[in-house]
């Protein structure tokens, strides 16, 4: 190959390596995120709890989890390591079905915590702190 081809790929060549190195963004992870969700100070058994990360500009991993009878959850990641991404995440709650078809909770979760862009429930994970609560009720507004 002519040095003057070599030349021209030369900066090409360093472009793709930052690629593969990986130059994005890294993310923390706080592997032990727990809670408790309550609607109007009362706990709510059997939904499923996603901690959504706020960050558009990078595809972090969602976190999610199961209300016990007492309201109280876990989290574990979609890659399946337990915990949360550290940071600002927005909080849904949805209730599930069972195999009857009927809903797997007996409380009625507001419609506004259903959808990560209207949620006004926000938590910020630290590296430090491993217990959230998720304080729902009936009077609260969409996120805007």
């Amino acid at each position: 190959m002519p040095a003057k081809a070599i030349r021209a790929f030369t900066p090409l060549a360093f472009v793709l390596l930052a690629v593969i190195a990986g130059c994005g963004k890294t993310w923390s992870l706080n592997d032990s995120v727990e809670g408790t969700v309550t609607l109007d100070g009362a706990p709510v058994p059997n939904v499923m709890v996603q901690f959504v990360p706020d960050d558009l500009k990078v595809q972090y991993p969602t976190s999610t989890g199961t209300t016990d009878d007492k309201g109280h959850f876990q989290l574990t990641c979609q890659n399946g390591t337990p915990g949360a991404v550290v940071g600002k995440h927005n909080v849904v709650v949805l209730v599930g079905r069972t195999d009857t078809g009927a809903p797997a909770s007996p409380v009625a979760i507001p419609a506004v915590y259903k959808m990560v862009a209207e949620t006004p429930c926000q938590v910020d994970v630290t590296a430090d702190k491993h217990s959230y609560d998720v304080k729902l009720t009936h009077a609260a507004p969409r996120r805007k």
